[in-house]
């Protein structure tokens, strides 16, 4: 089988604002592409990047999600996407089979809205001969931590811990036996720890 884990640089967060005169109300798009890998602006308190990347600004346009969804469809056997709750729009509409795993990051910081965002998303494609119910059960839903900076591991926003990357490779069935597994956007490193045998496989809890 050939699989891929992609965690592209998350799409813009459009927000609608009533700050116009007279109650009007505007929509505004906020980069996280450019922000935490490009050159964008950015806080003294922001984390650090994990990567620069010269073509970050591309992930600004919506357009730019839905080719890296086709180009899986079109080439791998089973796949998964890192996104956003927000983001989920940018790929639709999913293949028919595809699923939506949670990520819930329990210790995950407030932001400055009302609502507390504990989860991402994983939009999965599992191969057809893995759908059954043979094999290993897999939970569609992941509670772990973001990685810290502890035990020498830069830690940045969008990070994945080890947990997530053998949840996803779980769910997709990898087997470093047969399957070629491509990352499409290394950051951590962790995919290809895992795929190296590095990480210890097991089902996700």
């Amino acid at each position: 089988m050939r699989l891929a884990i992609a965690d592209p640089p998350y799409p813009p967060l459009f927000r609608e604002r009533f700050d116009l005169a007279g109650g009007g109300s505007r929509v505004t798009a906020r980069s996280r592409a450019t922000r935490w890998y490009g050159e964008g602006p950015r806080s003294k308190t922001d984390a650090p990047r994990a990567d620069v990347h010269p073509e970050a600004a591309k992930w600004d346009d919506l357009s730019a999600h839905r080719e890296l969804l086709l180009h899986l469809v079109e080439n791998f056997d089973g796949w998964a996407i890192a996104t956003t709750p927000d983001g989920l729009g940018a790929y639709h509409p999913l293949p028919m089979n595809a699923q939506i795993m949670a990520w819930e990051r329990p210790t995950a910081m407030p932001g400055g809205g009302r609502l507390i965002e504990r989860w991402e998303p994983v939009i999965v494609y599992i191969p057809v001969e893995r759908r059954t119910r043979a094999g290993m059960r897999v939970s569609n839903v992941l509670v772990a931590n973001a990685p810290s900076a502890r035990g020498g591991r830069r830690s940045f926003v969008g990070a994945k811990p080890a947990e997530w990357t053998r949840w996803v490779l779980d769910a997709l069935g990898y087997d470093p036996a047969t399957d070629e597994l491509v990352d499409l956007f290394p950051g951590s490193g962790a995919v290809s720890a895992a795929a190296d045998g590095m990480l210890s496989l097991g089902g996700a809890e």
